[in-house]
């Protein structure tokens, strides 16, 4: 036997062993060190394993380790093996890989591969768990290998992706880029984050949150779901607005819709529709606005409630349902017509979302049509044909034209605006009651507290007592001139009776 100490005193420097040798020791002892004794800041001891070929290709093994121990047979066992390979033997572009192997239930395993393209762990997919330890925690990072899981802070993974622990948890990504951070949920196995489906969770550097679902309608809305299968909320693309509690656009289905550039509504089967609390003290429970500034609420004290800048009107319409331009303030009587309005009703058809439902909207009397006929009608977008005519159910709003008698006992209030929505009705409102301002005639004098009459020109006079009569318009409150037209007749801000 012949030790490493002797071997070392029968080599000199630089020395060659040309056929393979064996060192071995009897016990536990270093069985070969290797001593250097260079003071300078270059390599220390080297071991060298070269492969010296005069032909060398690609796929060489350039150097093999192998840790070889007996089984309970008896038998040398490879138990772990270090493999060093040049993967490309080109000049200038050589690519090289280390291997190591280990045996697992007795045949060799490849456990961990660095190659030029990647460092895979576990690369023949034996059933092989992955763990990262951290100080406070053993499993920081576990793959289980039998169900191809991966946890973050335990070790049993019931899905995908399972992240546990104990107080507050959370799961953040992050990104340098100016972009932002996306987070891609992908809906099939195909993974190309394309088509209909999948889900994009988007945060710019901008503090913008943008979430889009690709939905298998191509609409790209948002959707919320509960139980599963119970959508109670939805951020729709296609009609620009939030439902809550619906899907429709529709005034006949239950729920809340907030939309953009088309009414609100909400709608329940029964019951109070909304509720306006006011927990303490008394004050506002509404505030209403035009152009973000205030100009009436509806308050409450102690038992009373305050329609706050009040003005009440009614619909109307003139006989011809014509739009001239007519004087804020005008003087408007009753004529013996009564105002009627359409609807054309269809069917919209189920959908995957939504139920069937009967919609009704409000529309012009075509000419030439009368009610139970049916029409075209444009709805959301969608044209419906075979729309049935409806004529809706009024009793109390009679048509209207300019006031042409003098002391008319049909005054009905004063002009305020036209309803200018997009139908082709050209409805009015009328203001009967509350404080509204009262075109007086030019050569007409009024004072506070004077009670007005038709001047049968549109214009309203001083009534001749101060008794309130049928004929009443109002009471004048102040003489100051809001508004002075060009035929010299002006506006005061009365109280009126009309109503």
């Amino acid at each position: 036997m012949t030790r490493a100490s002797d071997t070392a005193k029968l080599l000199g420097a630089g020395a060659t062993i040309l056929d393979g040798t064996t060192i071995s020791t009897a016990d536990n002892t270093d069985t070969l060190t290797l001593t250097s004794t260079d003071a300078d800041a270059n390599t220390g001891p080297n071991l060298v394993l070269q492969r010296d070929s005069a032909s060398p290709a690609d796929n060489d093994l350039s150097g093999t380790i192998k840790f070889i121990a007996d089984n309970d047979a008896g038998e040398a066992t490879n138990c772990v093996s270090m493999f060093s390979r040049i993967q490309d033997a080109s000049d200038g572009t050589e690519d090289a890989s280390l291997l190591v192997n280990s045996i697992v239930g007795g045949s060799q395993i490849s456990r961990f591969n660095i190659t030029p393209t990647e460092i895979a762990i576990n690369e023949d997919s034996i059933d092989l768990d992955f763990r990262v330890e951290g100080n406070g925690n053993a499993n920081v990072l576990f793959v289980e290998g039998e169900t191809d899981r991966v946890a973050i802070g335990h070790n049993d993974p019931s899905q995908l992706l399972d992240v546990r622990g104990t107080g507050v948890v959370g799961v953040g990504i992050g990104s340098t880029n100016a972009g932002g951070v996306q987070l891609i949920l992908d809906g099939d196995s195909n993974g190309d984050f394309s088509g209909s489906d999948y889900c994009v969770i988007k945060h710019d550097d901008a503090g913008r949150l943008d979430i889009i679902q690709d939905s298998p309608s191509g609409t790209n809305d948002m959707r919320f779901f509960t139980g599963g299968t119970d959508e109670r909320m939805r951020i729709s693309a296609g009609n620009a607005g939030v439902f809550l509690g619906t899907t429709s656009t529709s005034g006949t289905v239950e729920g809340l819709s907030i939309r953009t550039g088309i009414k609100n509504m909400c709608v329940v089967a029964g019951g109070t529709v909304f509720e306006f609390n006011r927990n303490t003290n008394d004050g506002t429970i509404i505030s209403l606005r035009q152009a973000n500034t205030v100009e009436g609420t509806i308050s409450v004290s102690g038992s009373t409630v305050s329609y706050n800048a009040f003005s009440g009107s009614h619909w109307s319409r003139l006989a011809d349902n014509s739009k001239p331009t007519i004087l804020k303030g005008t003087v408007i009587e009753t004529i013996d017509e009564m105002c009627d309005w359409y609807q054309a009703e269809f069917t919209i058809a189920k959908t995957k979302d939504n139920p069937e439902i009967t919609e009704k909207v409000s529309v012009a009397l075509p000419d030439g049509k009368s009610v139970g006929d049916t029409m075209s009608v444009t709805h959301e977008g969608i044209t419906y044909d075979n729309a049935k005519i409806l004529k809706e159910d009024d009793n109390k709003h009679t048509k209207c034209k300019i006031s042409a008698t003098a002391d008319s006992k049909r005054v009905y209030g004063v002009f305020a605006s036209f309803d200018n929505d997009d139908d082709t009705v050209n409805d009015m409102y009328v203001t009967a009651v509350g404080t509204h301002v009262v075109r007086i005639n030019k050569d007409v004098t009024v004072t506070a507290g004077d009670l007005l009459s038709s001047n049968g020109d549109g214009t309203a006079k001083v009534q001749d007592d101060d008794i309130i009569r049928s004929k009443t318009i109002g009471k004048v409150l102040t003489n100051i001139k809001q508004e002075t037209y060009s035929d010299g007749s002006y506006t005061v801000p009365c109280a009126l009776y009309c109503g």
